[in-house]
């Protein structure tokens, strides 16, 4: 009874919280973001103890499952592998750049290397979801610029999932266990290989029952069994996971279902927003820590600045190999400091396996939070002025 209630809570705020952010406008996602750094306030706290915080953590990390299973399935394989070279040149700049500045201040304030890369690595990535969600708001998804901003956030997340999925295995291993890195990640592949060839044929034998919610059962299962293997060969899930996904993408490409490929992502959508993901956002701002962002002011201002100069002067020095305008350059670079999914997702695996402090891991939060909300002001104001811009 204690967990339906807090399941309860958790939901019934995380939904009033997005409707608040829905109606003004901004981001939905934000709202179980909001929800858990509610609900983690002193006078709520004593709610969420003893086996409650468990059950949270392990919602938390099913969530995280999810939401890169379904990023695999819903990524636009041929946009990707279409991009124009503007998109290429600004995700690069615009990653590495906002990487060396906060790894170097980090590094300048006395943190160990890893905190260093992995603040370096939080603050590089940009939110191809939440910009998604903006760029429709805002009727600019289509233009040129639309179409560059999620291009070079599309490569800042594999960019992103590649270092996550390596810093947590260097993190959490020996130098004598680090020698096996190699094999595992070579059995991975190969076991990948083969599940790319012979899944179709094996969902063809085992699933007898021709109907949708078999359909679905068959794709919760084989997404838990390739981060369940990616998990058993020393790597994250959140790489099984993603890789699942773009194997049943490519599948279904391959075959022409694209509409039973398009009807499953919104049928996992509606399971994994409504009812997984939230709490994972909702156990991200449990661990916000107020007191933390009070007593470390300067620093989270500090990081703030960095990660919103550091995009925008990665696109700006792209811009010589580009054909865009300085003014445009600028704008793609507001564009790429709205954040959400991986970089929490960077934060929360980081806070898991203790390989960051309170402080840091606030610092991340806030910024992803902070970012996301100036993001649609900003381009907002910009286009109402000029909306030629966006092409």
């Amino acid at each position: 009874m204690e967990i339906l209630v807090v399941i309860l809570i958790c939901l019934a705020l995380s939904f009033l919280i997005s409707e608040i952010f829905y109606r003004f406008k901004y981001p939905p996602v934000l709202g179980p973001i909001f929800a858990g750094m509610v609900l983690g306030l002193p006078v709520f706290r004593q709610v969420f103890k003893g086996n409650v915080i468990t059950d949270i953590e392990f919602l938390s990390g099913l969530g995280i499952i999810f939401l890169l299973f379904l990023a695999g399935m819903e990524i636009n394989l041929k946009k990707l592998v279409k991009t124009e070279y503007d998109s290429i040149f600004i995700s690069v700049f615009a990653t590495a750049i906002p990487f060396l500045f906060g790894f170097g201040a980090m590094r300048i304030a006395g943190y160990s290397y890893t905190a260093s890369l992995i603040l370096g690595a939080a603050l590089s990535v940009s939110a191809a979801s939440t910009n998604i969600k903006i760029l429709l708001d805002l009727n600019a998804l289509n233009t040129k610029l639309g179409t560059i901003i999620l291009g070079a956030g599309i490569i800042d997340d594999f960019f992103e999932l590649i270092f996550l999925s390596g810093l947590v295995v260097i993190a959490q291993k020996t130098l004598e266990r680090l020698m096996w890195f190699p094999i595992e990640i070579s059995a991975f592949i190969f076991i990948t290989f083969l599940t790319y060839k012979f899944i179709p044929k094996l969902i063809t034998l085992i699933q007898i029952e021709k109907t949708r919610m078999a359909d679905f059962s068959v794709l919760i299962i084989f997404a838990i069994s390739i981060a369940l293997i990616s998990t058993k060969l020393s790597l994250s899930p959140i790489i099984g996971a993603f890789v699942a996904g773009i194997i049943i993408n490519v599948i279904h490409h391959r075959t022409k279902r694209l509409k039973k490929h398009y009807e499953e992502v919104n049928e996992l959508k509606v399971l994994t927003f409504s009812l997984i993901i939230p709490f994972f956002f909702i156990n991200t701002g449990l661990h916000f820590n107020f007191e933390t962002l009070i007593t470390n002011f300067w620093f989270v201002l500090m990081i703030l600045i960095i990660a919103t100069a550091g995009k925008i002067i990665g696109a700006l020095v792209a811009k010589p190999l580009t054909d865009l305008s300085w003014k445009q350059a600028y704008l793609v670079g507001w564009g790429l400091n709205s954040r959400g999914g991986v970089e929490l997702v960077i934060a929360e695996v980081a806070r898991m396996n203790g390989l960051i402090s309170t402080e840091v891991y606030s610092a991340i939060i806030i910024v992803a939070i902070l970012s996301t909300l100036l993001f649609p002001i900003v381009l907002r104001n910009i286009i109402e002025k000029d909306r030629k811009i966006l092409y």
